[in-house]
């Protein structure tokens, strides 16, 4: 893939809160085999710091529980066929729905909170990446296949640039994790691994030969 400006470069975790993400959160004492999503933390860490490195903006999305709309399960009459019920989580303002330790958000990082599976839907995170003059993010997080798909989904609608790297996010189903690199592929951009994504701090060189003078 090409080598991505830094300073036009947002990586972008999506939902590795404690609740998903720690053994002592709320899916790890429900019994879900969290592994993939704990095996993800060091893959985003390294994404992160090298996003740091080169001069990229970082940002962190939250899935919190919206009071007034209820639990993403309850909002809804026709529910997901498959879903599963798991109780009260994300808390807003619990350790649960806190972003993991080893990937506090420092000052200047965009923080995001939100109700559903899009990081857009109903927040300003649009409006903050454009200030920043951003064009291209990079997604990484949980779960692959929901929140952090949806979201590159909404970002493309929106008209930016999209890479997913594959190999810093975690999911409940591997195979529905292979499927979303390769939909990242095929609609909205490109599936990368984190040593295939290049970031640099000048924009290419502008090789186009200038046009002859007209007299």
């Amino acid at each position: 893939m090409p080598t991505l400006v830094a300073k036009q470069c947002a990586v972008l975790v999506v939902d590795m809160q404690n609740d998903f993400c720690h053994r002592e959160g709320h899916y790890g004492l429900c019994g879900n085999d969290i592994s993939d999503f704990i095996s993800a933390i060091d893959p985003v860490s390294r994404l992160v710091g090298k996003a740091r490195t080169a001069g990229a903006t970082v940002g962190y999305t939250r899935l919190v529980y919206d009071k007034p709309a209820g639990s993403m399960e309850d909002r809804h009459v026709l529910k997901p066929r498959r879903w599963i019920p798991k109780g009260e989580r994300l808390r807003p303002g619990t350790w649960g729905a806190a972003v993991i330790d080893q990937l506090t958000p420092l000052p200047g990082d965009i923080v995001t909170d939100k109700a559903g599976y899009s990081a857009f839907e109903g927040t300003d995170l649009e409006a903050q990446l454009r200030s920043r003059g951003i064009t291209t993010i990079i997604v990484c997080g949980v779960v692959t296949y929901a929140c952090v798909l949806a979201t590159a989904f909404s970002a493309f609608d929106r008209g930016f640039d999209i890479v997913l790297a594959s190999d810093a996010t975690g999911s409940w189903s591997s195979t529905l994790a292979s499927a979303s690199s390769e939909i990242v592929d095929l609609l909205l951009g490109h599936a990368a691994r984190i040593d295939e994504i290049q970031l640099t701090g000048q924009p290419p060189a502008d090789t186009t030969a200038p046009r002859a003078a007209v007299n």
